[in-house]
């Protein structure tokens, strides 16, 4: 029987592992997009080099799309990142039956960074997988 080595995921597997559903070219919404994709990149940076303990790259994922490892033969689409415009939205959130993890658009590094661990962290399900 084949079985395939579970390798460990790194942060540029979950780069590329997302369509990214960004608004109009030239629009105040899409720079605010662009500099949360930039703290998305980083803050998966990070939680790869153990800052963001007890957050891994596996919990991410599982938060997002119910599995803590990409499936062999892939998702059956490409998991999508939207944008939560919304100022009262400050946490992640993900609807795992479509793949679609919704990201809160945060004015500095360190409050997303700060909110996306409390999110993922208190996600109902985080630490019963």
């Amino acid at each position: 029987m084949f079985v395939s080595e579970e390798i460990p995921l790194q942060a540029k597997d979950l780069c590329t592992l997302f369509d990214v559903d960004f608004s109009v070219q030239g629009s105040n919404r899409r720079d605010r997009e662009n500099m949360t994709i930039c703290f998305w990149r980083d803050w998966l940076i990070d939680i790869e080099e153990g800052e963001c303990s007890p957050v891994t790259l596996e919990k991410v994922l599982e938060f997002t799309s119910g599995a803590s490892t990409v499936p062999p033969l892939g998702f059956p689409h490409r998991p999508q990142i939207q944008f939560l415009h919304e100022g009262n939205r400050i946490f992640p959130e993900a609807n795992t039956c479509i793949l679609v993890l919704r990201l809160p658009l945060h004015s500095s590094y360190e409050a997303f960074k700060q909110h996306m661990i409390e999110g993922i962290l208190q996600a109902p399900t985080f630490g019963l997988a």
